[in-house]
């Protein structure tokens, strides 16, 4: 019986990488949010169904780790699948080859929204089990807890575009990891090479909002959160070699 996993062939784009011909972590992240979407129509619970029904998948915590790279011009596999519901948390994995060895391995969690009541929906979704794979690429989505001896200092905000803005009517998940790197020292993030991402998301924010960002950081591990106001928007770690 073949396993329940999705792939794409993928060849990496001029636009999606950096000055050093490297994919950009928010292009990865796309990449990432876009098999997920179709890992869910696999599942037969893809977007379209789920917005007939009135619902929809909101991203809450992602994590993937960088191995090795993929390049401008690099023909690459991406493949998912999706782990199971743990608590109110369904899990995905994703793992990206390149030359048939792993380049990218991540992990993500997801709840299913009520559009109306913007709630947790908890009605059944209909899945077949065999549409899940117990495989793991990384340890399951945690917490980002930020150590309280690290200072916190304050950077410049970041008022919501609408190029910042996705179907949704919010800003897109995947943008704020492009706020956070564009908060950090621009000598930092060009001599060092990111290779861990991680982000908890806690409320949506949207057109006009301004998310002020504080950063902390122990050795060659950042922390950033984002705030509108008092209320937590989302926490980011990324760790450079």
């Amino acid at each position: 019986m073949a396993l329940p996993i999705v792939e794409q062939h993928l060849r990496i784009n001029s636009y999606e990488s950096d000055l050093n011909a490297n994919i950009k972590a928010v292009s990865l992240q796309n990449l990432l949010q876009e098999v997920a979407y179709r890992g869910s129509e696999f599942c037969k619970c893809g977007p379209s169904v789920m917005k007939d029904r009135g619902i929809f998948w909101a991203l809450n915590r992602i994590h993937f780790h960088i191995y090795d790279y993929p390049r401008w011009e690099d023909d690459v596999v991406l493949q998912t699948w999706s782990r199971g519901q743990a608590g109110p948390l369904w899990h995905r994995n994703f793992r990206m080859l390149k030359d048939g060895q792993v380049s990218v391995l991540g992990t993500s969690a997801w709840t299913v929204v009520d559009l109306k009541e913007r709630s947790i929906y908890r009605g059944d979704l209909g899945f077949d089990p065999t549409f899940h794979h117990p495989e793991d690429t990384l340890p399951l989505c945690s917490k980002i807890i930020v150590p309280k001896d690290l200072e916190s200092v304050p950077s410049e905000p970041h008022t919501v575009r609408w190029s910042d803005l996705d179907t949704n009517g919010h800003a897109n998940n995947c943008a704020y990891t492009q706020w956070v790197l564009d908060a950090l020292p621009l000598d930092y993030v060009r001599t060092h090479l990111l290779r861990d991402v991680q982000v908890n998301y806690h409320r949506e924010v949207h057109y006009g909002e301004q998310v002020d960002l504080f950063i902390s950081r122990d050795a060659d591990k950042w922390y950033i959160t984002g705030k509108t106001g008092d209320l937590t928007c989302f926490v980011e770690s990324l760790e450079f070699d």
